[in-house]
């Protein structure tokens, strides 16, 4: 079994109860951005460097439009996968890697400076898959609600896959996660996680193992961490963190934020 993010034995999946409220609270998330914009229209403004957003299971880019609209008015390049709806691991998980690092090498090599990656759910596993295989050209990586530890299991999909009967793809993603289930060296790697995600376990969504790493939770559904205002608010502040002058996330500043 390869090193995980996480001890498999301690991951549950997430209740019921999350899973089956997750639509209405994504909506309601996404009706907060209006008088939450003043809040994240003071966020803090970026460098200009390059932000890519990798979608999630079977979303596309339209998913992480409002992020990428945010991002902009941060001040950052921001960038959209380009590469159609996300079949999710186990079937394109590969040719996905490969030509996302294709699009990450153009974007740096018009930049002349390192990119960043935002991946929500599995969208994050392939931004760090991209990251390790290249990791001079990722200035950080940030997941949002990302079952990146090595308990597939612990998610709302697998279950619904087995009770489907779905046992050939279930095994598969169970393979897969296994697989990417490894450290991220050398690039730093911001995990965005909810205790009340109903999708991907909070257990999971964490690395406690990789160097360079800062494990985030907030109050959020997973279908709504990209529209999310603190979600949003926490991405502007670890984004506009300087490469050679990093500090850790403010607790003491922004820590009402989060979901202790």
């Amino acid at each position: 079994m390869p090193q995980g993010s996480y001890p498999q034995k301690a991951a549950k999946p997430p209740s019921l109860g999350f899973a089956a409220a997750e639509l209405p609270r994504a909506l309601l998330e996404f009706m907060t951005l209006l008088p939450a914009h003043p809040f994240l229209g003071n966020a803090p403004r970026g460098d200009g460097h390059p932000v890519m957003t990798v979608p999630g299971y079977r979303s596309n880019d339209t998913s992480m439009n409002i992020l990428r609209r945010y991002l902009r008015h941060w001040g950052y390049a921001a960038h959209p996968w380009g590469l159609g709806t996300n079949l999710g691991v186990g079937y394109e998980r590969v040719s996905y890697e490969e030509r996302l690092l294709k699009r990450v090498e153009q974007i740096v090599e018009q930049a002349e400076c390192r990119a960043s990656l935002i991946g929500w759910s599995q969208g994050g596993v392939i931004a760090r898959e991209v990251a390790k295989t290249r990791p001079g050209l990722i200035r950080q990586v940030i997941t949002l609600g990302s079952p990146i530890a090595d308990a597939p299991e612990a998610t709302t999909l697998f279950r619904i896959f087995k009770r489907t009967s779905a046992e050939e793809i279930s095994n598969e993603l169970m393979r897969v996660m296994r697989e990417v289930a490894t450290p991220l060296p050398n690039v730093r790697c911001i995990c965005i996680y909810s205790r009340s995600d109903g999708i991907v376990s909070p257990e999971i969504a964490q690395d406690l193992v990789s160097p360079n790493v800062e494990n985030i939770c907030v109050n959020a559904s997973h279908f709504g961490m990209t529209v999310n205002p603190f979600v949003l608010r926490v991405i502007a502040d670890r984004l506009s963190q300087p490469e050679d002058d990093w500090r850790p996330f403010n607790t003491r500043r922004l820590g009402w934020l989060l979901n202790r």
